[in-house]
């Protein structure tokens, strides 16, 4: 089984490196590589896991169009920690252990950009990063950030995007993402029916030395119209402020007009050159203002929110160019459940860093966040990273 698939996705890597070679002289090769060892509590009981990961990005270096790839193989072995009940990939977001030995390819990302005088057309699988919250991003509807996933990096979007730009300071730009092809959508799949696909647009600028962005989106499942904002600027105090209104066939209907808001305020504040604090509020329209008890089939941890109010503190120490340590705590302010989640980083060389760190989860037996629906009460990572 896993020889199957390694032949099978040998030859995509194969054929991006062929069609690479043959249509530009130049390619820069670059990557990473780390192994990584997991083990969860589980009802007292610890699980072991183990993640090693290749991460190869290939960058046409000509002056017209350019070809990028970022290609991810993984091994796995083991009670393997998936940040979310799908996939045991990055792009995963709830907490599960399944006994696998493995191996699996993936397509990170494979666009082709088309410079022109006047804008960047991008065509294929790639990065769509919208919003400036930390891990709150009302404006972001391709895919929202995961502060505890594992890549640090955000899955590719297959989308064609073009950017305008209009001013040194200014540009604007469209998306549009085709909605998944054989997916099921209300019991019909979706081959040809474009009315599930996704559309974007937003205009960046920067008046008063803020940075502002004003965007409208249109979702086809379900048929959203989102209207948004997203401000970032420096007063003493770093400060973000991102906000949307979100419209459909039911907005208006419901008791309250709140419900269609989703929005974000955030601060942060350097000093002694060493510490960053950081903090965020996130006001949820659409989720429940009551306590209510969950149940455990329908939970996505940090993918979507069940509740209307969170916060959000990070706090990071940099104490030389070798050592430096973080941890970040989330708090669902209805129900009181929490993640705390501490790491510490090595630089063991100049490519290469060590992590240690853990993922503490807290709350009663139906809470969001509660150790019993995640089915898992602490995790530990130990990371060994190469950079190439």
């Amino acid at each position: 089984m896993i020889y199957t698939k390694i032949i099978k996705y040998l030859g995509i890597f194969l054929l991006v490196i062929i069609i690479s070679n043959a249509a530009y002289s130049e390619v820069k090769l670059s990557g990473s590589s780390y192994n990584e060892t997991s083990m969860v509590n589980s009802d007292e009981a610890f699980r072991y896991g183990n993640r090693s990961n290749l991460h190869l990005k290939f960058l046409s270096k000509s002056k017209g169009a350019k070809l990028t790839a970022e290609l991810d193989f993984y091994m796995l072995y083991g009670y393997l920690v998936s940040i979310t009940a799908q996939s045991i990939l990055p792009q995963s977001t709830s907490i599960v252990t399944e006994l696998m030995k493995d191996g699996q390819f993936y397509v990170d990302r494979l666009y082709l950009t088309l410079p022109f005088s006047i804008a960047d057309i991008r065509i294929g699988k790639q990065r769509i990063a919208w919003g400036s919250g930390v891990i709150f991003r009302p404006t972001d509807n391709f895919n929202r950030p995961n502060p505890l996933s594992i890549s640090g990096r955000k899955e590719g979007v297959n989308s064609l995007s073009a950017e305008f730009y209009t001013g040194s300071l200014s540009s604007a730009e469209f998306v549009i993402a085709p909605a998944d092809t054989f997916n099921k959508i209300n019991g019909e799949i979706n081959l040809e029916h474009l009315k599930y696909s996704k559309f974007a647009s937003r205009y960046i600028t920067n008046l008063h030395k803020t940075d502002m962005a004003f965007s409208y989106q249109y979702s086809g499942e379900p048929e959203n119209h989102i209207i948004g904002v997203d401000l970032k600027g420096d007063i003493e105090l770093g400060y973000h402020v991102e906000g949307v209104f979100i419209y459909n066939n039911d907005s208006f209907s419901g008791d309250s007009i709140e419900e269609y808001f989703q929005g974000v305020f955030g601060l942060d504040y350097s000093f002694a050159e060493k510490w960053v604090v950081l903090g965020e509020y996130f006001y949820n329209g659409p989720g429940m203002d009551k306590e209510t008890d969950l149940s455990s089939s329908n939970f996505s941890l940090l993918d979507e929110f069940n509740y209307r109010h969170y916060l959000y503190s990070q706090v990071s120490y940099q104490h030389d160019i070798f050592i430096g340590a973080n941890a970040l705590y989330i708090i669902n302010m209805i129900d009181k459940s929490s993640i705390l989640s501490p790491a510490i980083n090595y630089s063991l060389f100049q490519n290469t860093d060590l992590n240690i760190s853990g993922q503490f989860f807290f709350g009663d037996k139906a809470d969001e966040f509660s150790p019993d629906r995640l089915e898992g009460s602490q995790i530990y990572y130990l990371k060994l990273t190469v950079k190439f």
